[in-house]
């Protein structure tokens, strides 16, 4: 759904993102947190945190934190945390996530984590394993494509970046 797929039913541009983002959160933080994925992640450039069992990197300003539990994106400036985990959802400094300026940032910065991931998977191992990998979501139990998923993102976060500067 593009900005105005997104007019046209009556969703706002924030509600659009949230239903992009969740599927795509959910998902990726299933087939990252899988110990099948840990060896492609460090691959990556994902290197241990003083966590057990976490994967950091750094990434767009921001650093991105996968583990068991959650999938957390903080900004290095320290403009907030968005997390993602099963039990409490997607969050943003620990409250609903809303799709503020620093929002929107962190969303974009997993989004370009999550895309330069699944275009590096397919460059090296191919598309069909790439798709073989199974992104799933747990909240509709519909398999995600998570390259195609983050290109429609990236056109709803860019279409809010150009609304929120134009109200400003």
């Amino acid at each position: 759904m593009d900005d105005s797929a997104a007019h046209r039913t009556g969703e706002s541009q924030d509600d659009a993102i949230v239903a992009r983002l969740v599927p795509l959160l959910d998902s990726t933080h299933q087939v990252w947190s899988s110990p099948q994925e840990r060896r492609r992640l460090r691959a990556f450039g994902f290197r241990p945190a003083v966590e057990e069992g976490v994967l950091k990197r750094e990434w767009d300003a921001a650093q991105v934190r996968v583990g068991p539990d959650s999938l957390r994106v903080v900004s290095e400036d320290g403009g907030g945390e968005l997390a993602w985990s099963p039990t409490a959802g997607l969050t943003l400094d620990g409250g609903p996530f809303t799709a503020t300026p620093e929002g929107i940032a962190l969303a974009g910065a997993i989004n370009g984590l999550i895309q330069g991931y699944e275009r590096w998977v397919e460059a090296r191992e191919g598309r069909e394993e790439r798709l073989r990998r199974g992104h799933w979501s747990s909240a509709d139990r519909r398999q995600v494509n998570a390259l195609a998923e983050t290109r429609r993102l990236q056109r709803l976060i860019a279409g809010g970046r150009a609304t929120r500067a134009r109200r400003s």
